[in-house]
């Protein structure tokens, strides 16, 4: 039981968020997804529950190592914390600080829940359990849970549980034995985790083919979010035959399930003053790389198709902006389709998967 839950959960952390497991090409990962972030965890979970041993009595008499290996628990559980934690959290050491503490009593309040045993290889599994675990479960919470990919997390679990309980290993609910008391409340956590999962993921999904995807969690990849008016971003711009072009755009107004944005395109548009402004790159050469013109009909691009910030509008062109007449988009977007819906719930894009 114990080695298979040690691949799934490292498993989970190699990825940007809760899904998209083992994909080589990543556009938009965190360096923090690679795959040496489950041997950093591993590595780790061997010297985060070294406090154990000034605890449980090992009949024998405590050593300047076993002092030294509990003072560098908590370095260990920091440097494992960071690793996996998204760009934007690595400069915050003090909230990467309570995390770590947080993880270092987790494993030591697990592992003297099973001090019946000196097996280290066992207390190590248990370890590297509680911090994959731990660490996979704020990965979820920094990176997004998409409703579809925790659907299918959910179903993991659930058929992780279920071949426990149904194997030839102990599943007693009512036995003296502390070790398998451990394993059945093990397995019934993973089949309540998978449960959970599940049911938020389908009730998260209906919400999201109705109303769109939400501004947050922050989509991968990006340090600045969520968008605002008047900042220049790159963002996927769906077209009718569900191809998409990465084009400038500023930002008007966001809303719950989209933003509504203005776009940039490089095509001279001199022919048509009432619907385009033009932005000379002597006023935009901190954001452009040539001149361009700025579309004054507005047009709803989804949260999760949003690449990059490019930086802000000058504030005397954004007043120009408002003393222009903004047209509101049309009735019908490809962006807003229950299909784009579908394909971001799967933290997909339509036409391209941006984050594959």
């Amino acid at each position: 039981m114990l080695l298979i839950l040690v691949p799934v959960l490292l498993g989970a952390l190699v990825t940007p968020g809760p899904g998209n497991r083992f994909h080589w090409r990543r556009r938009r990962g965190y360096p923090s997804a690679g795959f040496a972030a489950p041997f950093v965890v591993a590595a780790g979970s061997l010297i985060v529950p070294a406090p154990v041993l000034l605890i449980v009595d090992l009949g024998r008499s405590l050593t300047v190592l076993d002092f030294v290996a509990a003072g560098l628990a908590p370095v260990a559980a920091f440097v494992v914390t960071r690793w996996v934690s998204p760009a934007w959290w690595k400069s915050s050491s003090g909230w990467i600080a309570v995390r770590a503490a947080l993880l270092v009593t987790l494993v030591v309040g697990a592992e003297l829940s099973t001090a019946g045993t000196t097996s280290l290889v066992r207390a190590w599994l248990v370890s590297a359990i509680v911090t994959a675990g731990y660490l996979a479960c704020w990965r979820v919470l920094d990176t997004g849970y998409w409703p579809v990919l925790l659907i299918r997390d959910g179903v993991i679990l659930l058929v992780v549980a279920g071949a426990a309980a149904l194997g030839p290993g102990p599943f007693a609910t009512r036995s003296t034995d502390p070790r398998e008391l451990a394993v059945t409340l093990l397995i019934v956590v993973l089949a309540a985790a998978g449960l959970v999962a599940v049911l938020t993921g389908g009730w998260r999904l209906r919400r999201w083919l109705r109303h769109g995807p939400p501004f947050w969690p922050r989509p991968p990849g990006l340090a600045s979010w969520p968008p605002e008016p008047g900042q220049v971003w790159n963002a996927a711009i769906i077209h009718d035959d569900d191809n998409h072009k990465d084009r400038p755009v500023v930002v008007w107004e966001r809303t719950p399930g989209y933003v509504k944005v203005l776009t940039v395109t490089s095509v001279d548009k001199s022919a048509k003053p009432e619907h385009y402004l033009r932005m000379p790159l002597a006023e935009w050469h901190r954001v452009l790389t040539t001149d361009a013109w700025l579309s004054l009909e507005l047009t709803p691009v989804p949260y999760p198709d949003f690449r990059s910030l490019r930086g802000e509008c000058p504030e005397r062109f954004w007043r120009k902006i408002g003393n222009r007449r903004i047209r509101e988009p049309r009735s019908f977007t490809p962006s807003l389709t229950v299909r784009h819906r579908l394909r971001s719930a799967m933290n997909r894009r339509v036409g391209v998967d941006a984050r594959s």
